[in-house]
């Protein structure tokens, strides 16, 4: 979607107090921070919990939010405060790993040595991933999974835009040198 139109159906909820431009904006958004939320949390339950609780957050306040400039980082910083709050809450030592039904299942039209080499490939980028240091993997997810600008996910994070392309330069280095086995194999 558009960022003109988003930010139109933003307005339209804010300024109109229009359902059907909110429900158009949950359902265009509500995955995004859903996987955004998982991504902080590793809890499926309370991912949704978060997920929910910022759409009611913005339908509540929607009032109050008419100043907003670009309302997917708002939805972000949002989702990413109330994150914080529910770990604050729970024990650091606490967390649950995804469950295998929850991943994300990619099919390949190759054959089996092929598939073989690109899940590989596949569970060394998401090793490396979740070893990268918490800010660098957040700027990671944002840039790359989500497709966030280098400003946006400077705002998202509190940082500044040339921290955010540094840690950016810092995930890639360290993916690319954990596949590069595959390249040495071609």
């Amino acid at each position: 979607m558009d960022q003109c139109i988003i930010n139109e159906l933003f307005k339209n909820i804010t300024a109109n107090n229009d359902q059907t431009a909110f429900k158009a904006f949950y359902n265009h958004f509500f995955i995004k921070l859903l996987r955004f939320s998982f991504s902080l949390t590793r809890s499926k339950e309370v991912a949704e919990e978060i997920t929910n609780d910022v759409f009611m957050h913005c339908w509540q306040k929607r009032q109050s939010l008419t100043d907003i400039k670009n309302p997917q980082v708002y939805l972000f910083v949002v989702a990413k405060n109330k994150a914080i709050d529910h770990m604050r809450k729970q024990s650091a030592s606490r967390q649950v790993a995804i469950a295998e039904e929850d991943k994300l299942e990619i099919s390949f039209d190759s054959d089996p040595e092929q598939l073989m080499i690109s899940a590989e490939m596949i569970r060394k980028m998401e090793h490396t991933i979740e070893q990268l240091p918490p800010k660098c993997k957040m700027v990671y997810i944002l840039v790359k999974q989500y497709g966030l600008r280098y400003k946006e996910v400077a705002t998202v994070l509190n940082l500044s835009v040339k921290t955010v392309e540094n840690q950016l330069a810092i995930a890639m280095k360290r993916l690319t040198t954990a596949v590069n086995f595959t390249l040495e194999k071609i």
